[in-house]
């Protein structure tokens, strides 16, 4: 089947695989399955392609998440909005994605710095208020958005975030934080720490006495489920 004239330029933009149209991809959550992102574009569908990649990208895919930072970049099934493109291109950059790495690195010349740090902003408050419900996985990422290579550095953020990390078993942050320690000095190590074992004491004391407490959606999310 021949791909539409625009859908095709999509798919080559998204760098979307095409080679299995018939795959299903389920979002998490839901029970039904929904056409996959390369089915959708096959079609022609661009609306069907955003709203799964939407999906996808809410559920934590990091692929999916550098995807939609680019629909909406360039319009591709949804209007064209800037600053939702910067915000998923870097929730999934500081994640670990190299492709949506520079895709942000080239946004940010067409964007002005008030923007940048209200992009960094929301994208923190998300993760945040996810690792407070108990994901792991944020803490990382919450430490490396302190660092230079992505806003004006902070290194007591970036310990204090590189350690819980190390602290519930993510034993790749102890390297990053490791090197972080490294600028500090030792007053400020010790409140970090401090804070930390005080974090733990709140959020993850707290998980255990609620076992079933559910992942909080972040704002990030409500916004774009909302539009």
């Amino acid at each position: 089947m021949r791909l539409p004239q625009f859908a095709f330029i999509a798919a080559v933009t998204l760098g979307v695989g095409l080679s299995n149209p018939a795959s299903l991809a389920v979002a998490a959550g839901s029970p039904d399955p929904v056409p996959s992102v390369g089915e959708a574009l096959i079609k022609g569908d661009l609306a069907a392609a955003f709203r799964t990649t939407l999906a996808l990208a809410h559920s934590n895919d990091l692929e999916s998440q550098h995807n939609l930072s680019l629909f909406y970049w360039h319009g591709i099934g949804s209007s064209q909005k800037f600053d939702e493109a910067v915000s998923w291109s870097t929730m999934a950059a500081i994640r670990g994605h190299k492709k949506a790495v520079a895709a942000r690195k080239i946004m940010l010349q067409s964007i002005d710095a008030q923007v940048e740090k209200k992009t960094m902003e929301a994208v923190r408050k998300c993760l945040i208020s996810d690792a407070e419900a108990g994901d792991n996985s944020a803490l990382q990422p919450l430490s490396t958005s302190f660092l230079k290579e992505f806003a004006p550095p902070n290194d007591i953020e970036a310990y204090f975030w590189s350690s819980l990390a190390v602290s519930m078993g993510k034993i790749e942050a102890k390297r990053q934080r490791d090197l972080i320690m490294v600028n500090m000095n030792q007053a400020d190590i010790i409140k970090a720490q401090q804070r930390a074992n005080d974090w733990l004491k709140q959020w993850r004391n707290n998980l255990a006495d609620n076992p079933n407490r559910k992942r909080q959606i972040c704002d990030l999310i409500k916004n774009q489920a909302m539009r």
